[in-house]
Parts: structure tokens; sequence; C-alpha cells
């Protein structure tokens, strides 16, 4: 029963593929540890049966159940849970009661888990307001109290049951809309939220740290200095303080020796392109340009620059680019669209500061930075108003690494919720976008991919090529998931294939 529950943006994204791995994960770890004798041996044989059926039927299912009204949502997952609580007393006579106790908070935390997920999952699939009038928030109530004991920290069911808490009272504060127009608004109202129900030192510190090593991993340290501040003058814990500092060390050496501009102010927020040149001045160089992934919810432009210092040296000028994300500006993927193909039409329109050849841009991206670079070959509306319309925005080559190619299924469905016109999504679904003026494109995508199918990129390769873009290049990899640009066993092929892709450019 051990489930990962993020924060409110990542339970929008990653949906059901990672939740189903993670339970088939959490049944093997319970295979590797040995019973203590042959009652606990029967009692977890049975549990294993007991939890494949269950997940067998309810994760499938997901999207559907999560749209039940809720008092049948609740007796459901109620029912499930008297199944799980019947086999525990069956055996709870012959077992250690320390064991038992343990089991019995396992139980609880992994229902009530899903049961507090429920109020937003609903606005997702159901297509109701249900995280406002919710009744299961009060009725897990009591659970508020544990939330003050050190010692359940080491239960990870119970860490996920308060993830999936503060995710949705996350989401509470965020719906006031105080936080309209400031960067990090999911750190900052998770930094507000902590206290007013941590109260225990330990279990503050713990969380905090949680929390902002969290972020800074994912979403960088741009505009967090008060609450970076904050922690590290206040948390006693000194393997957090290390940690986070480490991490926060790490994020602001990342940022030297290279230039970084502001290619757009949209409101309140100041978009930074990360250009890295090379040291030998050239006119007409090629240029790469790299849309980190997270789901439009998260990421960092850091996370390409060592890739950004390895085309520089070899004559490029490299660029990653920092978009608006859901997490840090509350916005959807209509506005990362926007920014990047600002971003595009702002290198060609300095081009000359960095001697950058604008008939030689490429546009490249994981996941959805993929369907970023994607976009700009593809939207031809969706643009910023204070844009220069007069330099294209569509880059002269593409790589893309397991790119998003349909924001209309039920992986996408957080993007649609709140949507008027729920049709506007295939506005920037490429798979909606076929058209025959494509550039050149290198496509790779995992045939094991669960985040994104494989068989939605596929389609989009063979339509396009279908209709006259014969200089589209769709290279599927056999064995391969969602993470490609972390396969080892992939590196290889994909390093030659985009070789041989830029040098038949002649780039």
């Amino acid at each position: 029963m051990n489930f990962t529950t993020c924060h409110l943006t990542k339970i929008m994204t990653k949906q059901l593929a990672f939740i189903v791995f993670l339970f088939i994960y959490q049944l093997k770890a319970q295979e590797s540890q040995k019973p203590v004798n042959s009652n606990q041996e029967n009692y977890e044989a049975e549990l294993k049966a007991l939890g494949k059926k269950f997940s067998d039927s309810f994760y499938p299912n997901y999207s559907r159940i999560y749209a039940l009204p809720e008092r049948a949502f609740i007796s459901k997952i109620d029912s499930a849970r008297t199944d799980f609580d019947a086999t525990l007393l069956k055996y709870q006579s012959t077992l250690d009661p320390t064991y038992v106790d343990g089991q019995k908070l396992e139980i609880k935390y992994y229902f009530d888990k899903l049961l507090i997920d429920y109020p937003l999952t609903n606005e997702i699939y159901g297509g109701k307001s249900m995280a406002i009038a919710s009744k299961i928030p009060e009725r897990l109530k009591g659970n508020l109290k544990d939330f003050n004991r050190p010692e359940l920290l080491s239960n990870s069911d119970f860490v996920n049951y308060v993830k999936a808490f503060l995710s949705l009272q996350t989401y509470l504060e965020l719906k006031k809309g105080t936080y309209k127009n400031q960067d990090n608004q999911h750190l900052q109202a998770q930094w507000k939220l902590i206290p007013k129900y941590v109260f225990n030192p330990k279990c503050r510190q713990y969380w905090q740290y949680e929390y902002l090593f969290n972020h800074i991993d994912n979403n960088g340290i741009k505009y967090i200095d008060n609450i970076y501040k904050n922690f590290t003058t206040t948390c006693k814990d000194t393997a957090f303080l290390n940690k986070v500092n480490k991490i926060y060390s790490e994020d602001v050496a990342g940022k030297q020796g290279h230039l970084i501009k502001t290619y757009k102010t949209v409101g309140a927020f100041q978009l930074d392109m990360h250009l890295f040149v090379p040291k030998i001045k050239t006119n007409k160089r090629p240029a790469i340009v790299f849309f980190h992934g997270g789901s439009w919810s998260e990421g960092k432009p850091d996370w390409f620059f060592s890739t950004c210092r390895d085309y520089a040296q070899k004559g490029w000028v490299a660029c990653a680019v920092e978009y608006r994300t859901f997490g840090r500006h509350g916005t959807l993927p209509f506005e990362a669209v926007m920014d990047a193909k600002s971003a595009i039409r702002w290198l060609r329109q300095n081009a000359d500061a960095y001697g950058i050849d604008t008939i030689k841009i490429v546009a490249t991206g994981n996941s959805a930075g993929g369907h970023l670079a994607l976009t700009t070959a593809l939207v031809d509306n969706w643009n910023e108003k204070s844009d220069n319309l007069k330099f294209n925005a569509k880059p002269n080559a593409l790589i893309i690494n397991a790119g998003v190619y349909d924001l209309t299924d039920d992986i996408t469905a957080w993007i649609r919720k709140d949507l008027k016109d729920k049709n506007l999504a295939k506005e920037i679904s490429p798979n909606y976008l076929i058209r025959k003026d494509f550039p050149p494109a290198l496509i790779f995508h995992g045939n094991l991919d669960k985040n994104v199918p494989y068989l939605t990129a596929r389609k989009f390769g063979e339509d396009m090529v279908t209709i006259g873009n014969t200089n589209l290049t769709f290279l599927p990899l056999s064995g391969a998931g969602h993470f490609i640009w972390f396969d080892e066993r992939q590196a290889d092929k994909m390093a030659k294939a985009r070789i041989k892709f830029l040098e038949r450019l002649g780039y």
C-alpha cells in the first residue's frame, strides 16, 4: 500500500500509469520481506491476492471511478477497506501486536488517501466543483492529530496521505485568488499551510524540508529567497539544512558562466533565456533551443545546462528556456505555447548579437518540452500580444523526445477542467494540427511509454508523412518507457540518430 502522492500538479498529470506501477512495486517489496512465521506468511499471501484483485478492478477504471458521485465513491472505497480489515482481523490473534498495529495504520491511511484524493480528482473527471462542497475532509478531520506525531513520518502510507491532504488545501488556498500574478504560487501556499496544521517542531521541519527541497529540485531557486532564508534560520535539523543548502548552492553555481537574458515580460513575470555562446566569435552559427519537461506543471531550464555547454563547445549557440508553468505561475499549457513561440522569435530578433544563423535554429525538448517544440512549428494562433510577428516562431528543425501529441485524453484532463470550451485543447494538440509545411524532424518515442501513449506519437508521425512531410523521421525505441533521456540502453542509438539527422541538414 505504498503509494506516492505528489502535490496537486503531479496528481493532475501523472495519473494512472504511475500509481499502478507503485502498487505493483509495493506488492513485490512485500514478497522480499520474509515473514517471521507461517501465520504472517499466510496473511501476506492472502493480502497480496486481495491487493491484486483490488488493483485490477480499481486502477484500469480510475477516471470512471473518480467520476462517481461522492456517496457512491465513498461506498466503493469503504467496501474495499472492509475486505482488507477483515483479512487482518482473521489473522490478528496469531500475529505480533506491533505488526498488527502497523498493518492497521497502513490500511487506514492507504484508503484514506484514496478518499482525500477524491475532491480534486472528481473535479477533473466528474466535471463538478467538489473540492469545496466535499464532505470527505470533515469525515477525515480526526487524522489531523497524527500530523504532529514524528514517529509516523517513517510510514509511507501516512506521508502520502498528508501530501494528498496538503494538495487539497493548496488548491483551496490558491482558489482564493490572493496569489495571482505571483511566482512560485504552490510553494507560497504550502509554506503558509504547513504551520496551520503542523505544530510539532520535528514534524514541521520535515514538511518544510520536503516541500522546499522538492521545489528547488523541480522548479529552481528563482524568487524563493524569503522562503529559503526562513527555512535556514528556523530549521534545527542539520541533515535537512545541509541537503537544502547543497541543492540551493548547486542551482546558484549552475547559473554562472553563461548569459541570462529576459526574453519576455508578461504581467508580473520576467522569463529568462539562458544562452551558452561559444567563446570564439564567428557569424552564422546554428542554434539549438531546449524546452524542459514537467507536464507543463514544473521543471526548470537548469536541467539542460550541461547539454547546452556541450553544444557550445561544438560551436553552437545553445539556449535553455524558462516558460510559465502551472506550479509556479498558475498557468496552463496555452501560456507555455505562447512562451515557446516568443522564445524562438526573440532569438531571431537578436540573432546578430549572438552570431546565430536564423535559418539553422533547432527546437528540442523532453515530454511537455517536446510538445512545446512541436507547437512552435504547428500552432499559428496563441501568440503573445507583445510579440513582434514579423519574426517567425517556426524553427528550422525539430528533435522531439517522448513529446505529447494529444491533449484531449484522460491523462491531460486536468488541462480542460476549467475551460468553458473544451475543444480549445485541440488548438495546441499536434495530432489535430497535421499540416504540410513542417520542418525536418527527428522524433523519438518508447513503445512502452505509459505517460504519453506510444500510439499517439506513431499516429502523428504516420499522418504527417502521409500528408507529404517526407523529411520526418519517426524512431520508435523498443522496450523503452517515457523517460528515454535517462535510459542508458537507448543513449547510443539516440545519439547516433541525432548526429546523422543534423549532419544531413548541414548543421
